[in-house]
């Protein structure tokens, strides 16, 4: 018995560090990455916000990164993938600060992910990587998301003096964009992916959520694009937390990642309206 014991606690720690090893070069390289984009901004005074576009790009593209590594359990073959979504993402980074039509570039980043991911397939269905099993789990999805964002919008409006108004046309498109090409896909791809998928295989369906949704949530907190208020941080918190676990259970339910994409899409599209 000791003997068999002993061979599940090899074989765990050689897995351990081969995932711990690139998440860590990952998250490092990422740091680095935004850093140098905010000290741009800040220290040297870049024109049109390409310091705080390229922060931005470094972030997610970390976040697609660390997806892939965790999808391939730290095997060899994610780096390339990683460094086209990445290239892909500072593309679109740099053509939004161009001109707003140019946030329509964010609608590379799924094609980039869609091209790498059809290699791995079989590999990535295990995270979500594939159609629903039912067809009507996509309508759940957004309908949640829309319930949600609509329930966002009044409750702001009533309680916090939120005016909701029709925005302007073009910067709602770019906002748009950027949540479906970047926003909605790297919080699928990671944490209801990746993350739910891989502690999901060794937890319940609770914890492993409330985990996923946790990491997810500290992303978003952490983003200085969200209003800075305490009443807001407070409400962000209330409505990603029920958006997260909620994309858990359709990733759970439907077997695939696309129900959670729209709901997020569509909770993201009527949040815009607040500040577009």
């Amino acid at each position: 018995m000791r003997l068999l014991t002993g061979l599940f606690e090899t074989e765990r720690a050689a897995r351990v560090p081969s995932i711990a090893r690139p998440l860590a070069g990952v998250a490092a390289t990422a740091a680095l990455g935004a850093g140098a984009g905010l000290a741009a901004e800040t220290g040297l005074g870049a024109a049109g916000g390409i310091g705080h576009a390229l922060a931005s790009a470094s972030l997610h593209a970390g976040f697609l990164a660390a997806g892939w590594v965790v999808a391939l359990d730290g095997r060899e073959g994610w780096r390339g993938p990683a460094l086209r979504g990445a290239a892909a993402l500072v593309l679109a980074a740099l053509a939004t600060r161009v001109s707003l039509a140019g946030a329509l570039a964010y609608l590379l980043v799924p094609l980039v992910l869609a091209r790498d991911a059809g290699a791995w397939r079989h590999s990535l269905e295990r995270i979500g990587w594939r159609p629903p099993h039912a067809p009507r789990a996509v309508l759940l999805g957004a309908a949640a998301g829309t319930f949600l964002g609509l329930h966002l919008i009044i409750a702001a409006s009533l309680t916090l003096g939120y005016a909701v108004a029709v925005p302007d046309g073009g910067r709602y498109v770019a906002a748009l964009a950027y949540d479906v090409g970047v926003n909605a896909l790297t919080a699928e791809w990671l944490f209801r992916g990746a993350i739910f998928s891989a502690l999901w295989r060794r937890w319940s369906f609770w914890p492993a959520a409330v985990v996923a949704t946790a990491c997810a949530l500290v992303r978003y907190l952490l983003d200085p694009s969200l209003p800075q208020a305490i009443e807001a941080m407070a409400g962000a918190t209330f409505y990603l937390s029920l958006l997260g676990l909620a994309c858990c259970a359709l990733r759970a339910w439907s077997g695939s990642l696309v129900p959670g994409y729209v709901a997020t899409v569509a909770f993201f599209a009527a949040y815009r309206t607040l500040l577009v």
